[in-house]
């Protein structure tokens, strides 16, 4: 063996105790990341639900809110599998964000405006709800 490959083979050790190291470190900030992005996608909807039951005008059915708001958590659950599955559609989510501001603007929400709020929100996660 010539310098070069004995100085590399003296030091694998240290270079893969490095790198497994490096990817523990990696795994622990993934772990950390996924909990932190549900909390704050489950800390939105707390938000926005609270928001939606008190300011529910007429027309709007409390009960609707509360279940498409239990769908939102159901599939916050499951990030960021459900994300990867196709399940939660981040651009409908966006969509659903957007639309919410701009129909709360006045902040006053009409009934039509909560109705379809909800439905894009229940589109967003893959949730249909069937025909009565």
């Amino acid at each position: 063996m010539n310098f070069i490959q004995r100085a590399l083979h003296e030091r694998m050790p240290l270079i893969a105790g490095l790198l497994a190291a490096i990817l523990v470190i990696m795994l622990i900030l993934f772990f950390l990341q996924w909990y932190l992005i549900s909390e704050l996608f489950s800390f939105a909807a707390d938000l926005m639900e609270d928001q939606l039951v008190q300011q529910a005008p007429d027309g709007v059915d409390s009960s609707e809110i509360t279940a498409t708001f239990g769908h939102v958590r159901q599939a916050l659950k499951s990030m960021p599998l459900s994300y990867l599955r196709g399940k939660i559609r981040l651009k409908k989510v966006k969509a659903a964000a957007d639309y919410s501001l701009k129909a709360n603007a006045d902040q006053y929400w009409t009934a039509e405006e909560v109705n379809t709020l909800l439905q894009m929100m229940n589109a967003a996660v893959g949730f249909r709800r069937e025909e009565k």
